[in-house]
């Protein structure tokens, strides 16, 4: 009987750890990533792809680093969820972004 209680209770522990599912998050500590940043401008049909620093805070995207100094931050657009490693967002002009973050800033 206890042999088949322990059977039982694994069986059940096994079932419900395989059930968990992955959630495709990924634990990014606030600061500096590199990332692709593809930019689409629906009025002229104008598209180019970036490899640029964004920051990252509680898993929002907060800010894009352009390589001539400049930025987009919170300002211009609702810092999306960034914590599959994607993220979406059309900016205040009308803009739309698609981020995908490669890794540490630095790496």
């Amino acid at each position: 009987m206890k042999s088949k209680f322990l059977l039982i209770l694994m069986f059940v522990l096994f079932l419900l750890l395989s059930c968990r599912g992955n959630s495709n998050k990924y634990v990014y500590s606030d600061g500096d990533y590199n990332a692709e940043i593809n930019y689409y401008n629906p009025k002229t049909g104008s598209k180019s792809a970036y490899t640029l620093k964004v920051e990252i805070e509680d898993d929002k995207l907060v800010k894009i680093y352009w390589s001539n100094g400049g930025w987009l931050d919170d300002s211009h657009f609702t810092p999306p969820d960034i914590s599959t490693g994607k993220a979406f967002f059309i900016s205040d002009k009308g803009y739309k972004y698609r981020i995908r973050v490669l890794g540490e800033s630095g790496d």
